[in-house]
Order: C-alpha cells, then structure tokens, then sequence
C-alpha cells in the first residue's frame, strides 16, 4: 500500500552502508520508523528531503514492520537553523519533546501544525527566542493532553488566592488553602501567572516579538521544565541542555 503524506523528519541514522533510518512525524499516519534505501549515497535523490528537522512530501510504502520511503520532496530545510548552533539545539529540544509525546500511528493536526511554525520561527532573524520557546511548550502541552490548570485551584476550585503554588503532580495551581496538597509545589508569582496564562491563549506567531525579562523568563522555564518532565517521563534534554549553555 502507498500512502503519499508530508511530514518532519524528527530523527535520522545510518542503517547499514547506505541506507537511512528515519522517524518521521507525518500528518496522515502520525509518527511513524520508515527507511530511506540509498538516501546515504552521495547522487541520492532522497538525500535532501530526509535530514533532520526537513519538511518534505513523502511517498511511503508500508512494509511488514517498517514504512519504506519511495519518492521524498523536500518542502522546506531549514538550513538557516544549522547556521546557528543555539537555534539548532532548541530546535532539535523541539523534536525531542515531540518525538517523547506522539505515538506511532497517532495523528496531531494542530501539533503537527506548531512544529512547523516554530521550525519556521526559529530561522528568522527578529524574534525573541525566549518568547518562541515557553510558547511552544504552552502550546505544545495543549496539544498533548497535559493542559496544566491556570484560572482556579485544582484542588478546590476556588478561582481567588492571596498567593499560588504550582503543582506539577496535581497539574497546576493551588490556592493558599490547598498548599497541603501537595508540599512540594513551586511558588509562582502573580506575574509569571499572567504570562503563562497570556502564553497559553495565543498563537505562537502572534507573540514572536514579545520580550520577556530574563528573570521572569528562568521562573517560568523552571516551572515548565518540572512540569513537563513529570508528565511525559522523560528526564534528559540535553538539547535544551547546550542550548541554554550557548
């Protein structure tokens, strides 16, 4: 059966003397292993399309076990983002969350979506990096079934706080009330809140310019970051690693 989809092309590793190990993110068929036969060769047609983080239009076969690809056309590249090794590290953080998430054989439209947008995001010159980042992890939990709960007290309800904590267990804040809940949760500030909550709500392309103070950046990062290795059990980005590094 052949099955024509367009997709990213989230890992890649050689298999055997020329051929290519993919694990492509597609719109039809989800996230799904295929090979590349020959793609390693240096007058290979397929060469192009099935580089790490290409947008391409592929044409699959589907094996016993594997989907072969027979014809790939690249869309997009991507090329500025390896001219920057800190842009290349948060995009391959990008991948590695996504590829952590979706399931073979799970199709995520508006996830599918959001990759794209922020791959493209990434190889312009006048964004705010920062910004790009927390907002696809926002969006990104959106898509993925792991909408932390923002607007009122998971515990309680209660939608009024003197002060909050965010609870990555309970999945998301407490109110002063409800701290007992869970002894571990971080403090929060108002304006973090706001921010999350303002991240939350907005496409990724409508606040690309939006400057986020350094500090308010590293609070919100550090609650996310917890958040999301809780729930996707996965503890090491060392993309995200060497890109915070850079």
């Amino acid at each position: 059966m052949l099955v024509k989809t367009e997709g990213f092309v989230l890992k890649s590793k050689k298999y055997g003397e020329s051929d290519s190990l993919l694990i492509i993110f597609t719109r039809k068929l989800g996230k799904i292993n295929a090979i590349a036969k020959g793609a390693k060769r240096p007058k290979s047609s397929l060469i192009a399309g099935v580089q790490p983080f290409c947008y391409s239009d592929f044409l699959l076969y589907k094996g016993k076990s594997l989907y072969t690809v027979s014809q790939c056309e690249p869309k997009e590249i991507f090329y500025k983002l390896r001219e920057d090794v800190k842009k290349l590290s948060y995009a391959a953080y990008l991948v590695e969350l996504v590829e952590a998430t979706v399931n073979e054989g799970q199709t995520n439209n508006r996830l599918f979506n959001l990759l794209g947008k922020t791959l493209h995001l990434l190889t312009q010159s006048d964004i705010e990096m920062n910004t790009i980042i927390r907002s696809f992890e926002m969006n990104y939990l959106n898509y993925c079934g792991f909408r932390p709960e923002l607007y009122q007290c998971v515990s309680c309800g209660k939608k009024e706080s003197s002060n909050w904590r965010f609870s990555s267990q309970e999945g998301g804040v407490l109110c002063n009330l409800c701290f007992n809940q869970d002894p571990y949760a971080m403090k929060i500030s108002d304006i973090t809140l706001r921010l999350a909550k303002y991240l939350q709500s907005r496409d990724i392309v409508e606040i690309q310019k939006l400057k986020i103070s350094d500090s308010l950046n590293e609070n919100l990062k550090r609650i996310l970051k917890h958040y999301i290795l809780v729930h996707i059990n996965k503890y090491d980005f060392k993309s995200i690693e060497l890109a915070d590094k850079l």
